[in-house]
């Protein structure tokens, strides 16, 4: 088997989001005949995140197996799902994107991302990043076979590119360790805060038990959109419809809710 890692040029960046509390690093996979997919694939945290399809988040459902032609997606397994007769079962989702929630009230997080390829009719498959745009809070980033980095080990800080033309070898995991010290996250009961309505067309209350030093709205990209009005009273009349954070500062802590404008 040849594997040949390349330092390459940066063509991909990475979007940081929500100041040090997401991050979404973008990742370009194409073969030899230079095809690609559709989507752009990308990974990271994010406290918008959920355990299932975040479709408004960009994580768009891909066709199931069997997969044909060239093919590159993450897996993972939705274990919400609830049977008639009120038991669990486990279903397996192939998505463009594979967006974990943001930890609550920790300092380091490890997170396994799973993506699986298909070469279709190439003969080599092509990985790309932009390894300058990994943020700090990253404190290492490995792309591995499914022995633990026995054939293929690659630091995603230190390179990027790599290439690999084993059709054995269909599946690799992305092993990100953060370290969140900087970041302090609470998880306060939800009694604790409370907005509403939820969803709205119009104004969101929030009413916080804590001192609050400072409220904001962001959107999906992380990008602050209004700050409460007096009494925690906000106006989203103006906003497009979608899915906002609301970003609450309590002294050294951050609590984020998700809002929904209609």
């Amino acid at each position: 088997m040849k594997m040949t890692i390349i330092f390459a040029m940066c063509i991909l960046t990475s979007m940081s989001v929500f100041s040090k509390e997401t991050v979404e690093i973008n990742i370009n996979v194409k073969n030899d005949l230079n095809q690609t997919m559709q989507l752009n694939s990308s990974f990271g945290i994010s406290p918008l995140a959920t355990d299932i399809l975040d479709t408004e988040l960009g994580e768009q459902l891909l066709p199931p197996a069997p997969f044909k032609g060239f093919y590159a997606a993450f897996e993972f397994i939705d274990s919400t799902q609830i049977d008639p007769d009120g038991s669990k079962y486990y279903d397996r989702i192939w998505t463009n994107k594979d967006l974990r929630h943001f930890p609550d009230s920790i300092t380091n997080y490890y997170v396994k991302h799973k993506m699986i390829f298909r070469f279709g009719s190439g003969k080599k498959i092509i990985m790309n990043w932009n390894k300058n745009s990994i943020p700090e809070m990253v404190d290492s980033i490995f792309i591995k076979d499914g022995f633990n980095g026995l054939v293929i080990k690659v630091n995603m800080k230190e390179l990027e590119t790599m290439e690999w033309d084993n059709d054995g070898i269909l599946e690799l995991y992305i092993h990100v360790y953060y370290n969140l010290k900087n970041t302090s996250v609470s998880d306060l009961p939800d009694n604790d805060i409370q907005i509403y309505p939820n969803p709205s067309d119009d104004y969101i209350s929030i009413d916080v038990k804590n001192v609050v030093d400072s409220i904001e709205l962001l959107d999906i990209f992380g990008r602050s959109v209004l700050t409460a009005e007096q009494n925690n009273r906000i106006y989203i009349g103006s906003l497009p419809s979608g899915v906002y954070a609301v970003r609450i500062k309590i002294g050294n802590s951050v609590v984020f809710r998700k809002i929904i404008k209609k």
